[in-house]
């Protein structure tokens, strides 16, 4: 009797121990785990929320210093006041020189939150080189400028050379754009001369232009000989001395040495020794070269003639 109460006894305090175990472990414990990973959790969302706070606060440093950089780069300027006066004061003077024509008007004025600007349209004839410069000197000056809508045509015209009265051809660039000017800028974004940037000159597109589109490679026609110059392919040679060659034309003798211009051409060198005049001719961006040698006959001519033409030096 007493070894059952004893078995008894045992077995209840087994089902107490694990009564107690299993709550300890299955109720009590779990409620503690998922404490503990919940807050495990919360660590890692705020350690990610830290790391992409740092992700972005680095580019934001990034940010700020590259416009910062871009700030102390500026090299243009908006100025407080801008008249029209002087706008157009400052374009004529710019087209003082080359331009056959240069009309400018006031579109209108346009005022934004933080500037102000003038817009103007422009027409203008004027040569190639002398566009070129012109439009340099808007979009690379201290001013803050802006060049809209550039159209550009080739114009040929003829002017009356006043030494001979003949008609001189002038290959000319008729274009027009419009052109914004910009002023009366906010505080903080107007900046006076001596806080703009050097530029540097190798950074700044060339001030000439070393090709111009509108000049054709080969041309068919030729320039007209306004200037009177020797035309060796009409003329004729008919003495050589020394460093000097006289050219026999239809009215007058033309008298040339090493380097003179003539029609279409340069006097490349004259050879006394074997009487030959070496010339380069260009006839529209074809080049080449002719030799042109004494004509022995032609000068037994001149000799027996009495007539004594007047001799033009090039």
């Amino acid at each position: 009797m007493r070894r059952a109460f004893n078995s008894f006894l045992l077995l209840v305090c087994l089902l107490l121990v694990g009564g107690v175990g299993y709550y300890l472990t299955e109720v009590r414990q779990t409620a503690e785990i998922k404490k503990i990973d919940d807050t495990i959790q919360l660590a890692k969302l705020e350690r990610a929320q830290v790391s992409s706070l740092l992700v972005e606060q680095a580019s934001s440093r990034e940010l700020a210093e590259e416009s910062l950089a871009k700030w102390k780069s500026r090299y243009k300027q908006i100025p407080g006041n801008l008249n029209t006066a002087d706008m157009v004061l400052y374009l004529e003077n710019l087209t003082a020189y080359g331009f056959e024509r240069f009309d400018i008007s006031l579109v209108g004025r346009t005022d934004k939150q933080d500037f102000s600007y003038y817009t103007f349209k422009v027409n203008a004839l004027s040569t190639f080189d002398q566009m070129y410069r012109f439009v340099w000197q808007i979009e690379n000056n201290r001013e803050f400028y802006r060049i809209n809508d550039l159209k550009l045509t080739h114009q040929m015209i003829f002017k009356e050379n006043p030494e001979t009265n003949l008609p001189r051809r002038y290959d000319m660039i008729d274009f027009s754009f419009t052109l914004d000017a910009y002023f009366n800028a906010k505080s903080g974004i107007a900046a006076s001369e001596d806080e703009l940037m050097d530029v540097p000159t190798d950074l700044l597109p060339r001030r000439s232009s070393t090709h111009n589109s509108f000049y054709p490679i080969i041309r068919t026609d030729l320039p007209p000989n306004d200037e009177m110059l020797l035309d060796v392919e009409k003329a004729t040679l008919i003495s050589v001395v020394g460093d000097r060659a006289i050219f026999q034309g239809d009215e007058y003798q033309y008298v040339v040495s090493e380097g003179d211009r003539i029609y279409l051409g340069t006097i490349l060198s004259i050879d006394p020794r074997t009487a030959t005049v070496r010339v380069e001719l260009n006839k529209g961006g074809n080049s080449f070269t002719v030799n042109l040698t004494l004509d022995v006959e032609a000068m037994d001519i001149m000799r027996e003639s009495d007539v004594s033409p007047q001799p033009i030096d090039q």
